[in-house]
C-alpha cells in the first residue's frame, strides 16, 4: 500500500504536508461513489460513464479501466494493452451546491507504483504559450488518497484535491490542465481542456474513434424524463500547430443518443469553433 505520505511525486505535491488531512463525507460526500466502481460519480458524469453500473458498455473492461486508458466506456471496443496509465479529469459541484472545483489524478499501476521516476501537472492558457503555471495558484491545501488493488487490472490509485469555486476556475477559462509522467521507462501525457460552452463550464471526453463528447464538469440535471438522452458529439480538423499546441476546428456537431445525459440545444453552434488542444488529441484519447 502506497499511504498519503507517498504520494507527493517528484515533489509536486511537496507543499501538501504527508499528514494533510483526508476528507470526509460531510452531508453530501462529494466523492460518494454509488457503485463502488473506484470512480465518484462526479468524475463519472464528467467523463461519462454511468454512475450506477460499473461496466456502462457491458464490454467486460471495468468503467475505471476505460477511463484511466482514455478509451470510450460508452462503446465497447478491443482493450488496450495492459500496461501503465494516467489520465487527468476536472470535476464541479451541482448547481446550487456550495463547494470547491476538483481536479482528480487517476492511475494504474503493472507492478510497483515506485517505477513511477518522474511526474508533473500543470496549467495552460492560450494566452501564455508554453509557460506552464503550478497547481499551487488555485489555492488547495487537502486531498483525498485512494488505492484499489485489483487481480487482473492493476493498482488502481486516485489522488482527488480541492481546488478553488467554478465561479473563480470560470476566470482561467480557457484553460489547460496537463499532467506528464514517465512510469516504467514509459512517458503519459494526458490533458483535459475547459471552456466556456454557452455559459457552461465544459470538456471534451472521448466518446467514439472518431468523435469527442462535449459535456459539463458539473451535472447539469438528473436523468431526464422527457425521454431525450443525445449528447453532442463533435468532429474535429486539424488546422495547424504552435507552441501552444496542435490548433483544431470543429467541422461536425451532432446530437447522438447516449443514456442518462442531455444534448445541449446550442450543440450544432459549436460547429466553426477553433481551439487550441496541448499535447494534441493524443493527451484526451490516449492514443
Amino acid at each position: 500500500m502506497l499511504g498519503a505520505a507517498a504520494i507527493a511525486f517528484g515533489g509536486w505535491l511537496s507543499f501538501v504536508p504527508s499528514h494533510a488531512p483526508v476528507l470526509q463525507a460531510d452531508e453530501v460526500d462529494p466523492l460518494l461513489d454509488a457503485d463502488d466502481d473506484f470512480l465518484p460519480d462526479v468524475i463519472e458524469w464528467a467523463v461519462m460513464t454511468n454512475a450506477a453500473n460499473t461496466d456502462t458498455d457491458d464490454d467486460e473492461c471495468p468503467d475505471f479501466v476505460e477511463v484511466v486508458q482514455r478509451g470510450t466506456p460508452r462503446q465497447r471496443g478491443v482493450a488496450r494493452t495492459l500496461d501503465h496509465e494516467m489520465r487527468v479529469v476536472v470535476t464541479a459541484p451541482q448547481p446550487g451546491v456550495t463547494g470547491p472545483t476538483w481536479l482528480h489524478l487517476l492511475f494504474r499501476f503493472v507492478g510497483d507504483p515506485s517505477l513511477m521516476t518522474s511526474f508533473q501537472c500543470w496549467i495552460s492558457l492560450p494566452g501564455m504559450q508554453g509557460v506552464r503555471l503550478p497547481l499551487n495558484m488555485l489555492g488547495f491545501a487537502t486531498m483525498s488518497f485512494a488505492e484499489r488493488q485489483t487481480a487482473a487490472h492493476g493498482l488502481w490509485v486516485r489522488l482527488s484535491v480541492p481546488m478553488v469555486s467554478e465561479a473563480m476556475l470560470r476566470t482561467l477559462l480557457p484553460c489547460t490542465f496537463e499532467a506528464e509522467a514517465t512510469i516504467g521507462g514509459r512517458s503519459i501525457l494526458t490533458a483535459v481542456n475547459l471552456f466556456d460552452a454557452q455559459g457552461v463550464t465544459s470538456s471534451l471526453v472521448p466518446f467514439a474513434e472518431d468523435r469527442l463528447a462535449m459535456q459539463s464538469i458539473g451535472q447539469l440535471c438528473g436523468p431526464t424524463s422527457s425521454g431525450s438522452n443525445r449528447v453532442c458529439l463533435l468532429g474535429l480538423r486539424r488546422v495547424g500547430s504552435g507552441i501552444g499546441g496542435t490548433v483544431f476546428e470543429v467541422v461536425e456537431a451532432d446530437c447522438e443518443d447516449c443514456n442518462e445525459l442531455e444534448c445541449s440545444p446550442g450543440c450544432p453552434q459549436s460547429v466553426g469553433w477553433i481551439f487550441t488542444m496541448p499535447g494534441g488529441i493524443e493527451s484526451i484519447t490516449g492514443g
